[in-house]
């Protein structure tokens, strides 16, 4: 099973950062409020389209005069879109536009997110969200307008498939790094996936699985596939098999070629990528969820230029470069950076050679410095 594969859990780690955090009461507030910024290549919000369970909906009295219509029947649902103070909601095998309540959109500007689970309220011939349930896990990063806002890019997702392209666009490890942090802050579980692997020689396979093996020695699965030839499907489809499923990456790794690969009978736009110097353009303008026979669920997304983390403390990085943790026992200092302190085991065991994503640590955190 992929949780086998991970040494250590998100929520383990996560409580080393919470336990390293209870001892640093007293630092000013706003000191945690670090951040690197991104966006995406295509603009809008990203729908998920999952179908709804049934459950006796809840009412919630308001000062609105619209909430003495009674809830519809059914009126739990999954937003598959979101838009200014509006959303797409899928309420069995219907879809409807709801309106958020005054008080999910004072809230704050991205209360809502593509696959929470919600409840509506008819309210004379509107559909109104009046709550919207914890989430299960998230996708998120800085929104790229206003940094210290959160945007969830899915929510209640079970893996994140991370798809590379074997030549071009090129392969970005830095990106990968991001990725896997932001996956485990919000729950959910990783998939590495090399896509358009026929492009590459043998010596390119070579070169691409000796860059990955740092990924796969720490239990990250790794899938070598491509649309065009179907080589490696069948691997891809059983780690998504069961599971709602999100694929991002940059713009041209060929995600939405991919879904169609899976099955032919979807109908998804893909095209060639138009260049201007190193930037692209995908067909791919927005999110969809696809659904399939088995219950899988997979979430089709625009390409992205950079991936940033929402509010990571530097201090806290060491805890997500899961490797780490098979030396820093013999750090001199419990709380040891592995930057600058004496006697740091994990800086030794990367001048050995042995941790090859260490000098990638370093750049990383000395940008969340510099944020």
């Amino acid at each position: 099973m992929m949780n086998d594969l991970r040494t250590r859990t998100a929520k383990e780690k996560l409580a080393q950062v919470r336990h390293v955090s209870k001892e640093r009461k007293g630092r000013p507030e706003g000191d945690d409020d670090i951040d690197l910024t991104g966006e995406y290549d295509e603009p809008g919000e990203i729908p998920v389209r999952v179908r709804a369970r049934a459950k006796k909906p809840r009412t919630k009295e308001t000062g609105d005069k619209r909430t003495r219509n009674a809830p519809v029947p059914g009126a739990r649902g999954t937003v598959v879109t979101v838009r200014k103070q509006r959303c797409k909601v899928a309420l069995g095998e219907s879809l409807v536009t709801a309106w958020l309540s005054s008080e999910i959109a004072a809230e704050q500007q991205h209360a809502i997110a593509v696959g929470d689970e919600v409840f509506l309220e008819k309210r004379e011939r509107d559909h109104v969200v009046i709550e919207v349930l914890p989430r299960r896990t998230t996708l998120s990063r800085p929104d790229p307008f206003s940094p210290d806002t959160e945007r969830v890019v899915a929510a209640n997702i079970d893996v994140v498939v991370q798809v590379s392209a074997a030549k071009e666009p090129p392969m970005t490890t830095g990106l990968i790094d991001r990725y896997l942090i932001a996956i485990e802050r919000g729950g959910a579980q990783p998939v590495i996936c090399v896509n358009k692997i026929d492009q590459a020689d043998a010596a390119g396979r070579a070169a691409i699985g000796e860059q990955l093996d740092e990924y796969r020695s720490i239990g990250i699965p790794i899938i070598h596939c491509s649309a065009e030839t179907g080589e490696g499907l069948d691997d891809l489809r059983e780690a998504v098999t069961g599971k709602t499923a999100v694929l991002v990456g940059h713009s041209g790794v060929g995600k939405s070629s991919l879904l169609r690969a899976l099955d032919q009978k979807l109908l998804i736009a893909t095209g060639e990528i138009h260049r201007e110097g190193r930037s692209g353009r995908h067909t791919t303008t927005s999110s969809n969820l696809y659904e399939f026979p088995d219950g899988t669920r997979l979430i089709d997304t625009p390409g992205i230029r950079q991936f940033g983390l929402f509010r990571l403390d530097p201090r806290d990085l060491r805890f997500f470069f899961e490797e780490f943790s098979r030396f820093d026992d013999g750090c001199r200092f419990r709380d040891c950076s592995h930057l600058h302190e004496p006697d740091c085991a994990v800086r030794s065991a990367a001048e050995r050679g042995e941790l090859p994503r260490f000098a990638r640590y370093v750049r990383m955190a000395g940008e969340l410095d510099a944020d």
